[in-house]
């Protein structure tokens, strides 16, 4: 099997690499990155006709590569999914899709952290959608982290990352399920303490349903 990857920042390309190790018996993967759509987000207009035309160009010279499935693992591009899956011939699975159904159908309170801006209606989305599939009204919030997404913007990678980490503790202590938005978030992990990594989840942790399951 052969599952394709199409990314927007190369920030995630050797997070996602390492997640998939654990799967290298199971199929070959192909990464696709066109740091371009950074670009069509800037222009705060969500999903435009850039992106549509840069995402679908990239998953059908996936799928004329050979894959079989394919995942987009731009969160904040994420509704792109839903118009251009059904003209794919392969699957194509947005990134969050199984971490947030895992949350709503748990019921308990969750919030999703984010630090992009653009990230707060495709979250809400497909929030909305779990929770109609499985008939659940869940408990959330969506934190957005003033500022960090302008540190990092500015090279401050390690503002950007102390204030995930402090938002992860906190919310830890309050007791809630803590969902990272974006894939690079990811890379705080292993600095949180047990307590807060028992309950933070990202979508790395769900790459097996995401990518293997139809």
């Amino acid at each position: 099997m052969i599952i394709g990857f199409i990314h927007s920042t190369h920030l995630v390309l050797p997070l996602m690499e390492e997640a998939l190790v654990p799967f290298a018996h199971r199929a070959r993967f192909l990464h696709a990155l066109d740091d371009a759509l950074i670009v069509e987000l800037a222009k705060g207009a969500g999903v435009t006709q850039g992106a549509l035309r840069r995402i679908t160009f990239m998953a059908e010279s996936l799928v004329d590569a050979g894959a079989e499935r394919l995942v987009l693992s731009c969160s904040s591009l994420s509704p792109a999914v839903d118009m251009i899956a059904p003209n794919l011939k392969a699957p194509l699975k947005k990134i969050d899709e199984a971490m947030i159904e895992a949350a709503v159908a748990a019921a308990r309170p969750f919030s999703i952290v984010a630090t992009n801006p653009s990230t707060r209606g495709p979250m809400r989305i497909i929030v909305e959608a779990a929770a109609a599939r499985l008939g659940k009204k869940p408990l959330w919030e969506y934190e957005l982290l003033d500022g960090a997404f302008e540190a990092l913007s500015r090279g401050d990678a390690e503002g950007h990352d102390e204030a995930v980490i402090s938002s992860c503790e906190r919310l830890a202590s309050e007791g809630r399920t803590v969902l990272l938005a974006q894939v690079s978030m990811s890379r705080i992990v292993p600095r949180l303490s047990q307590a807060a990594r028992n309950v933070v989840r990202t979508s790395l942790d769900y790459l097996e349903a995401t990518a293997f399951s139809r």
